[in-house]
């Protein structure tokens, strides 16, 4: 790894995001047609009913024209955009390379549109942390099928309940309904995913295209407070062409992380300038391009009362005051508190653990 495909990469992990919000926002139309639908819907409903019969019909139109109108948004825009994207950011790693080696002669390679998308939709999207699986365009349909279940949920519900049509409606349709408010939020996370699965997996494309230079990358997480826990843990991690078990951001809906090639030894520069940004206990601030999240972490709890508030509050109380003040190394709390899916061990287990016993014992917590 260098310093300055590090750099490249987490301010480049900035723009994906921007974009990823950008694509979120092209579903502001769509949002008002299912919500203008709703209430064509209920409008022609009964005022109240439990009759199963007549709530199935209700449902039943709602759902054929809400699956309309999301498969519309999801084929039409977010998935066509996101194939154009994969091509752009293939050449954008390429370019990347071309600034971080040091060899003139070498001629590098960029994954094409095809190549690139082929490597974004063959690559499955894994969050271990809730044993979810799945390629990108059946979990696109996934959250899709989930959106117009949940409103289908409330609608049935809202008539066994005793609520009218216009409640419902309500619930549903009005400002701060369920579609105004958590389906929005939603939107905006199943694309954020979304695009940094894109980002990732056509940059690794060209990864692919130069093994002759590029031998393997390096997991890049967001410095800042609201980093997930298996992202703290995977910062820094390296992933070599020749492991069998490779990792791809994202580790979770919502994930902002990145990767980083890692260059053949013999085309690095010097590099050791280059810095990555943090948002910590000061606010905003550049740190050197290869500090790791828990190793930028103590850095945070130097820094005074407040540095070790911003600790505990990122960390959680007990799991904080072991990383702050049980002897154990930024490296060492990493290698004894994650599990090999660099998952956050319960406090629990690591009670149990014999190497952990001095560390607990030092904050009362044996």
């Amino acid at each position: 790894m260098t310093d300055l495909t590090i750099q490249q990469s987490a301010r480049h992990a900035v723009y994906v995001q921007r974009y990823a919000g950008h694509l979120a926002n092209l579903f502001d139309p769509y949002l008002t047609r299912l919500q203008r639908e709703l209430r064509a819907t209920l409008s022609g409903a009964p005022e109240t009913t439990n009759d199963i019969r007549a709530i199935n019909l209700i449902l039943a139109e709602y759902n054929k024209e809400a699956k309309a109108i999301y498969g519309e948004y999801n084929s039409q825009i977010l998935v066509a955009q996101l194939k154009e994207f994969a091509g752009e950011e293939a050449i954008w790693q390429g370019e990347a390379l071309d600034k971080s080696i040091e060899s003139t002669a070498l001629n590098l390679s960029t994954a094409s549109t095809s190549q690139a998308w082929a490597s974004v939709v063959s690559e499955p999207l894994v969050f271990p942390d809730s044993a979810g699986v799945k390629k990108l365009e059946p979990f696109i349909k996934g959250w899709e099928s989930k959106q117009i279940e949940r409103v289908s949920d409330t609608i049935r519900t809202g008539f066994f309940t005793g609520r009218t049509n216009q409640q419902i409606t309500q619930d549903i349709a009005g400002k701060g309904g369920y579609l105004d408010n958590q389906n929005r939020k939603t939107i905006k996370a199943m694309v954020r995913t979304a695009t940094t699965h894109t980002s990732n997996l056509a940059r690794q494309a060209t990864f692919e295209a130069n093994t002759d230079v590029v031998k393997g990358y390096e997991w890049v997480s967001t410095l800042d407070s609201r980093t997930s826990d298996i992202c703290k843990g995977l910062d820094g991690k390296v992933f070599k062409n020749s492991d069998k078990n490779k990792r791809y951001p994202p580790a979770h809906p919502n994930c902002r992380s990145s990767t980083a090639p890692i260059l053949d030894e013999r085309y690095r520069l010097d590099d050791s300038v280059n810095t990555r940004s943090s948002r910590g206990v000061e606010g905003g601030q550049q740190v050197k391009a290869d500090v790791t999240y828990y190793g930028w972490l103590k850095e945070q709890g130097a820094q005074g009362a407040n540095g070790r508030a911003f600790v505990l509050d990122t960390l959680g109380k007990e799991r904080g005051q072991l990383f702050l003040d049980g002897g154990l190394s930024a490296d060492k709390f990493k290698q004894l508190t994650l599990d090999e899916k660099f998952i956050p061990i319960p406090l629990d287990t690591l009670r149990k653990k014999k190497s952990l016993q001095l560390a607990f014992d030092a904050i009362g917590g044996g």
